[in-house]
């Protein structure tokens, strides 16, 4: 990479005059007696959690506090024994109630307090239990008026559905369907009004509003202003109004904000730039990215390391995709003569690197190079050891191998580090990719001997003659799964971005 310094400065000043961010405090945590503390607040106090200082994970215990009192004083109103699940709290949108959630990737365990209990006295609150946790049944709980609505996937839901209870009987046999999904549609979040029920999601994959109409029962959909974008719901913390409002991103703008009035069903808008028309000539450079795990959309969003690739002719494309999915989303923009295996490259992180990694011996041939962001290439080995921080929590969304042979069989086969061997290097009818791959010495979530060895055994089994590509290790030894370490954050991020963008320029475009 020495010969491309310069390249890699310019990339870095490109991204630089395109990027405007105000210098904005780290979150806020409150600190005291060895404890930290995260909170929700009511007219009547402050209900909170914390965690020994020096834990990794919030921990299971909520505590109601009356301000003004000693902390001495406080009341444990819940305790969570259960160590795979995490637990935090939030307020009803219409602020009668607390609700403490105890979730895990895969199950959720919701209780309601009233939020005008009087604490005072040291008593505890009346707690409800909304449904126990059962493998596979997610659901979450707000209140409007005198009855609570619960977005959850039950009774084989796989795209969420919205139910109602009512206040005095919230058990799972009163619950009633009030907005059901198609199958192409899928509830991502629920916003709730005086009037109104918002609903955000998708469909056929694509971002949408849905606003439904508490009195009239009749539920209407919000005409976006951009069909190819990100959207993100608003903070709308007014509960009496008939407004929201909501922000959206596209590959190539920054986030734009619109108030949209359910009454009148008018949209204040703001016009973002159009895109140009592309050759179909198999020479446009492309970049493919994916994430490919926990059920996680790739959002069209705003990315500054796109606007170095874009001005010199690159396509991005984005593959909401597993393995096969993404070999044949690959494969489509190969066959429709929009690039080439010669331009072809893929970027992921952690478990997208994870997915882009099995490229690299699933389908080596369609691929120029490969950017592995701290990847989650070993995950055999870190399944079968549940010492790990994460194992036992991760095990409803991998399998546990330990346990299960078909749950090892199929790891095994899409392990990017099992599947190097020297038959890739001898039977393969087209050069490999380039590798790009990073690694992180204070990671937490992917350890950073995961891409090191990784990296080890391709280099182990590279034939001393073959030339035909690179592979690149760079591992930072003061940084985390999501970066930290010494210095400006960005200027670091900014860096580290430029030299992956040069490295695939550098692939392609020689």
């Amino acid at each position: 990479m020495r010969k491309h310094k310069f390249l890699h400065k310019i990339v870095l000043q490109e991204m630089k005059k395109k990027l405007y961010i105000p210098n904005v405090l780290p979150p806020l945590k409150t600190v005291a007696h060895g404890y930290e503390y995260y909170s929700t607040t009511s007219a009547y106090g402050m209900v909170y959690l914390r965690k020994k200082l020096g834990e990794g994970k919030d921990a299971p215990e909520v505590y109601a506090h009356i301000i003004g009192t000693e902390q001495s004083e406080d009341v444990l109103v819940y305790e969570e024994l259960d160590d795979t699940v995490f637990v935090d709290i939030t307020s009803s949108k219409d602020g009668k109630y607390v609700a403490i959630n105890a979730n895990s990737l895969s199950s959720s365990e919701v209780r309601v307090i009233a939020s005008d209990f009087d604490y005072k006295n040291k008593n505890l609150p009346e707690i409800r239990l909304v449904k126990s946790r059962e493998q596979g049944v997610e659901y979450y709980v707000d209140h409007h008026d005198d009855t609570f609505y619960i977005l959850t996937n039950a009774d084989n839901a796989k795209n969420f559905k919205l139910v109602q209870a009512p206040d005095n009987s919230i058990e799972k046999s009163s619950w009633k369907d009030l907005i059901v999904m198609k199958p192409t549609e899928k509830i991502e979040d629920v916003d709730l009004f005086k009037n109104n029920v918002v609903i955000y999601g998708r469909s056929d994959g694509l971002p949408m509003i849905l606003c439904h109409d508490l009195r009239t029962k009749e539920t209407h959909k919000v005409d976006l202003p951009e069909k190819f974008c990100v959207l993100h719901p608003g903070t709308n913390l007014d509960f009496n109004t008939d407004n929201f409002r909501f922000s959206i991103v596209s590959p190539f703008t920054h986030e734009s904000t619109y108030e949209y009035d359910m009454s009148t069903r008018k949209l204040e808008s703001i016009r973002v730039q159009t895109i140009k028309n592309i050759e179909l000539n198999g020479r446009n450079p492309v970049l493919m990215r994916s994430y490919g795990a926990y059920g996680t959309s790739t959002e069209i969003d705003f990315r500054v390391e796109q606007f170095p690739l874009i001005e010199r002719g690159w396509v991005i494309a984005l593959a909401h995709v597993s393995f096969k999915d993404f070999i044949s989303v690959a494969q489509h923009l190969i066959d429709t003569n929009l690039t080439s295996p010669q331009h072809l490259t893929a970027m992921g992180t952690s478990a997208g690197g994870l997915l882009v990694g099995a490229m690299f011996h699933m389908r080596p041939d369609l691929f120029k190079a490969l950017v592995l962001k701290v990847p989650f290439v070993d995950p055999l080995s870190s399944m079968l050891n549940p010492e790990l921080p994460l194992t036992q929590i991760e095990y409803p969304e991998w399998g546990n191998p330990s346990e299960d042979p078909k749950a090892y069989d199929l790891i095994r086969s899409y392990s990017p580090y099992e599947n190097i061997n020297s038959k890739l290097f001898k039977f393969s009818e087209s050069p490999l990719p380039s590798l790009f791959v990073t690694g992180g010495m204070k990671d937490q979530r992917v350890a950073y001997w995961q891409p090191l060895k990784y990296v080890a055994r391709i280099r182990h089994f590279t034939p001393p003659a073959y030339d035909s590509s690179n592979t690149l290790l760079k591992v930072d030894l003061d940084r985390g799964h999501f970066g930290g370490g010494g210095g400006s954050e960005q200027e670091s991020r900014l860096s580290d971005i430029a030299e992956q963008i040069t490295f695939l320029i550098s692939q392609v475009q020689k």
